[in-house]
């Protein structure tokens, strides 16, 4: 899991490790929740429709699961597959869309981090613009990623552009040029999603912002040999206040 000042491997790894197949007891007796994520998984909304109206699942249901031991709301493991029919059913049905899993990570992180192929992304888009307009939260609590730096991660810059256009800030809770967890200007430096951190800079993202006692977005770039972001990092870095990013640093 995503959790304070992981390291770039534990991040990946953790987020990798998000396998929805755990086994836990159901509502009822029935110890059946490796279904329930196959279901989950393949968007059958039929069978969690069934179980919900039985009685045997609740819409706030928390499941364990490798990653999530202490328990993961099904409207995260939706979120997680890009699930859309599950999903409009769970928000329907009253379910919470900032319910969180222990490690702090919401339903519209997930949706914001998690792809594949090209219908997957489409998916995904999609699962983001539902929770969002649903009344999911942009932000997260003090100290936690939020689901634009989870975008900000894998590069999708159209949800990263979507998040910012509906106002999530961009340095996250970054303050005074301090932050707790890496910003998502941070985690697209990372990565070498030069597109992404080029709009991130467009949109007013502070390049000069580390880490308590750690790296800033350009030495994150360093360190994981991305020099296609570097220029763009250094440029910014140089800005008086007041200067024009782009009228600098994309000429």
């Amino acid at each position: 899991m995503i959790r304070r000042l992981l390291s770039v491997r534990g991040l990946a790894a953790g987020l990798l490790a998000l396998v929805m197949t755990g086994c836990a007891q159901m509502p009822g007796g029935t110890s059946d929740s490796e279904r329930l994520n196959n279901a989950i998984a393949i968007d059958d909304v039929g069978f969690v429709q069934e179980a919900v109206r039985a009685g045997r699942l609740g819409v706030n249901q928390q499941i364990a699961a490798p990653g999530y031991m202490e328990g993961a709301p099904l409207i995260l493991i939706a979120a997680k597959y890009g699930a859309l029919n599950t999903l409009r059913f769970l928000i329907s049905a009253g379910a919470n869309v900032n319910a969180q899993a222990a490690t702090g990570e919401t339903a519209l992180m997930l949706a914001s981090y998690f792809s594949g192929e090209e219908r997957s992304n489409e998916r995904h888009e999609r699962a983001v613009r539902m929770l969002v307009e649903a009344g999911a939260s942009l932000e997260n609590d003090p100290g936690n990623y939020t689901a634009l730096a989870y975008a900000a991660y894998q590069g999708h810059l159209r949800i990263v552009r979507y998040l910012l256009e509906r106002g999530a800030r961009v340095d996250a809770d970054a303050d005074n040029g301090v932050a707790y967890v890496n910003t998502p200007l941070m985690m697209a430096a990372m990565q070498g999603h030069r597109d992404t951190a080029l709009w991130l800079l467009r949109s007013g993202a502070d390049p000069r912002t580390r880490i308590v006692r750690g790296h800033s977005a350009s030495e994150l770039a360093i360190k994981n040999n991305h020099s296609n972001v570097l220029g763009l990092l250094r440029c910014a870095e140089r800005l008086a206040p007041g200067e024009s990013f782009a009228m600098r640093c994309e000429r």
